[in-house]
């Protein structure tokens, strides 16, 4: 039996009363399409009948009643009196006097229904968990599984994963549950079956972009009435695509590429050509075309020279320019040619939008710190505009994420919920990973680990390094980076928004894990806000002592304490490595129950004291009896400042001692310089079974910082075998218990430390005896494998750290 269609959920430029307020606001319509317009794609894509339901209106219906197989439908708004929710209900092929007497009773959804089923009127509850005012609740859902006989299962404007639950809602109705719900509510259902639900599809097109992407199937439906008599007995099935975030923006810029072409006509291709050649090209819908004199005329603009000096440049100027290039990029335009158009026109909207961003923000950050306060305010105003240009995607992934906690809640009354639990996926972000470093070190095991357990974690980071992107990492290309003039090894990827928010979205992530707070661990706190994901965080880095040693600058330290505490109270839980880090935390307003310990330790049978080996240090040429190592970055804020003039004290006194520096950064140079006449030797970063014997191989670890949370590598020395010097400042010292595996030094005092190396270097066998307690203590103190990484991997329960929950060594 042949199959006929329509796409039952259609608005032209009827809808005119929008419902966000910014649309209201600019007297900007829900839709620009006309109803004819509307009547010949639908026939032209294959729907054999067509009607448009226009919000609480029949003028785009009638408008086109006239032609062949059509009928007069609408979507009414109607209100359920107890609570005030609204909900979307469609009535079909209904007279002008039926649509007065709708409108008439919409304002109660009870009396609304009880006509539509007294006219035998055919009707459907469209996008039924989408809530339209924020008062859609569970019992709201219930009464509408009672009222209505009809629903809504693809939405071609709604992700999969709603309308997918609706199907499952209404496919796992049984007699008894409908009972159940009618005794709950004292609500007598409609339909002689009320369990067995009609299913319907709609692309609820409002830019004429997707007109017929979803739609209604009914086999045998000959005539409109044997159509719509199908629909009211629920003999109909949905067919189609579903849709999205980018489904439901691109219809938001298409109503506002209409209102731009209607508001301002020719003199947008005059003042932004480029851009109005881009804009034509991905959404106009064949009524503007480009005369052969206009192309002429763009494609010589398009290959004339450009001056690139952006200076003084207006943002019309700079965005064209950007148009421009893209225009001119036929590698981009190849790579989109085959893509279906809702990829074409993401690809292009956030290859602009971030090239803008990067550009407005390049330009803020380099500033000078005399420049005018207008200068700030009119750059910053410029990112702002560049994101309300985009904020339709914004708006779309917010609401495609809208109603999961509703969601959650009904799932529960599902037959089949114990079967059909999401699985838990971590999206975790980093802006580090790439460099050798405590950070990156720690999420690289974590990555392991959580292979390991069979967790699905994706570390997203950003970046333009060529290195093959390793498993369990999602490397985005960077649109640009920014070197911090202090810190010029370090640099902060600035990352692709939409194309990372678009990642998320289409993975499923279940929850997100933000390991730092630079520019891609801000994205992943605004997509996890944005998308009602749950977020926890790691504080990792003692950023603010690092701003205080790099520039000595107090009003900067304070800043950098007010942005880290902001960032880190956006998140549910916040990871720390160590109770000095909570309690630091804690004294700067940051709430003690959002603190959770992190449980990590060191690979004690990679790092272990059977990789010495005898002269290895001798045979590299670095001289003195005892051999005193530091492992890490070289640079000011871990005190090599302080280790620099305290060692060269001790050779400058008699001391027989040499030292290694293994790692790289900005003060090598400086620190190599002032040692060029002592016996210390500079390796660079070292790896793997190279790096395990230099530990090895040693005496005595120092490791004089004073901003670090946790510290690695001072585990991975006692693992090796040797004792450790540490400061009585950040993480380290809970690593080690001082007088069996080690010494404490009071941080920023050269004096007590001398004292500390001469201390433990003054007796081989007291170092002997320190490296065996220091290999015994790694041992004894690791936490369980199921425990390490469990607060971020969820796979264990961990107790809010206190002083006497404290990190693993559990150090006096």
């Amino acid at each position: 039996m042949k199959p006929f269609k329509a796409d039952l959920h259609l608005h032209s430029s009827h809808s005119n009363k929008p419902t966000y307020w910014a649309m209201r606001k600019f007297n900007v319509p829900e839709s620009y399409t006309s109803p004819q317009h509307l009547y010949r794609i639908a026939r032209d894509r294959g729907m054999d009948y067509v009607t448009i339901t226009d919000h609480n209106s029949i003028t785009g219906a009638l408008e086109i009643a006239h032609l062949p197989n059509t009928f007069v439908s609408s979507e009414i708004t109607a209100h359920f009196p107890e609570n005030g929710c609204k909900v979307h209900v469609v009535v079909l092929n209904i007279s002008e006097y039926n649509f007065y007497d709708i409108m008439a009773l919409r304002k109660n959804v009870y009396e609304l229904v009880a006509y539509l089923n007294r006219e035998e009127i055919a009707h459907f509850l469209a996008h039924p968990i989408y809530a339209q005012n924020d008062k859609l609740t569970a019992e709201i859902i219930e009464k509408c599984l009672l009222l209505f006989t009809t629903f809504e299962v693809k939405n071609g404007c709604r992700a999969r994963r709603f309308n997918g639950f609706t199907t499952r809602l209404i496919s796992t109705l049984t007699e008894e549950r409908i009972e159940h719900l009618a005794d709950k509510h004292a609500l007598q259902p409609y339909g002689s079956c009320p369990w067995k639900k009609g299913k319907v599809g709609g692309s609820d097109d409002h830019g004429g972009l997707f007109i017929a992407r979803a739609h209604t199937v009914v086999a045998g439906g000959e005539s409109v009435n044997a159509f719509l008599t199908a629909v009211r007995n629920g003999d109909t099935w949905a067919e189609g695509e579903d849709g999205g975030p980018l489904t439901m923006a691109h219809s938001l810029y298409g109503i506002t590429y209409s209102y731009y072409k209607e508001r301002f006509g020719e003199r947008r291709r005059s003042a932004t050509p480029f851009v109005s050649a881009l804009l034509d090209r991905f959404f106009n819908l064949g009524t503007d075309k480009l005369s052969f004199i206009e192309k002429v005329r763009l494609f010589v603009r398009k290959n004339l020279p450009e001056s690139r000096n952006a200076t003084g440049r207006s943002f019309e100027e700079i965005l064209d320019s950007e148009a421009r290039q893209l225009l001119n990029d036929t590698e981009f335009v190849a790579s989109i040619k085959d893509v279906d158009h809702n990829r074409k026109i993401f690809a292009v909207t956030s290859r602009l939008a971030n090239r803008i961003l990067f550009h407005y923000t390049r330009r803020l950050m380099s500033l000078p710190g005399n420049a005018g306060f207008f200068d700030y305010l009119n750059t910053i105003g410029t990112i702002g505009l560049v994101h309300l240009l985009i904020s339709p995607y914004y708006l779309a992934f917010h609401h495609q994420h809208k109603s999961k906690e509703l969601m959650q809640e009904l799932s529960k009354q599902l037959p089949d919920r114990a079967t059909r639990q999401p699985a838990e996926k971590i999206a975790l972000f980093t802006d580090t990973l790439d460099e050798i470093n405590g950070v990156a070190i720690t999420i690289r095991r974590l990555i392991s680990t959580a292979r390991n357990r069979g967790i699905e974690l994706t570390v997203i980071t950003a970046g333009n390094s060529t290195d093959d992107e390793m498993v369990g990492v999602k490397k985005f290309a960077a649109v640009g980076d920014f070197v911090l003039p202090e810190y010029p090894e370090l640099k902060l990827s600035f990352p692709p928004i939409l194309d990372v928010m678009d990642f998320i979205e289409r993975e499923g992530f279940t929850s997100i894990h933000v390991s730092t707070p630079g520019t891609v661990g801000l994205l992943g706190l605004l997509i996890a806000r944005m998308m009602d994901i749950p977020l926890a965080g790691t504080y990792h880095t003692d950023i603010p002592q690092y701003v205080r040693c790099l520039t000595n600058d107090e009003f900067l330290e304070q800043a950098a304490w007010s942005y880290m505490v902001w960032f880190y109270n956006q998140m549910e839980e916040v990871m720390v490595p160590s109770v000095g880090t909570r309690e630091q935390l804690l004294a700067r307003g940051l709430p003690a129950n959002k603190m959770k310990p992190l449980p990590r330790w060191v690979d004690t049978d990679q790092f272990t004291p059977a990789g010495k080996t005898p002269r290895y240090w001798e045979d590299r040429g670095l001289t003195g009896a005892v051999k005193l190592i530091y492992v890490g970055r070289v640079s000011r804020e871990k005190s090599l400042e302080l280790l620099t003039e305290a060692f060269r004290e001790l050779v400058d006194t008699g001391a027989d001692v040499g030292l290694v520096i293994i790692g790289d950064g900005p003060y090598r140079q400086e620190m190599e310089t002032a040692l060029a006449t002592y016996p210390a030797l500079f390796t660079g970063y070292l790896h793997g079974e190279e790096l395990q014997r230099g530990y090895a191989s040693a005496d005595l670890f120092v490791f004089p910082s004073a901003t670090d949370t946790f510290g690695n590598v001072v585990l991975e020395a006692q693992a090796s075998g040797l004792p450790v010097i540490v400061s009585n400042a950040g993480g380290p010292r809970e690593l080690m218990v001082e007088g069996e595996t080690g010494a404490v030094f009071q941080a920023g005092s050269k004096d007590d430390l001398i004292a500390a190396i001469r201390r433990l270097t003054a007796s081989r066998r007291l170092l002997a005896e320190m490296g065996e307690k220091a290999r015994t203590f790694t041992l004894q103190k690791a936490p369980s494998v199921d425990e390490t990484y469990s607060t971020i991997l969820h796979t264990g329960a961990a107790a809010i750290m206190t002083d006497e929950h404290q990190a693993p060594a559990g150090a006096a």
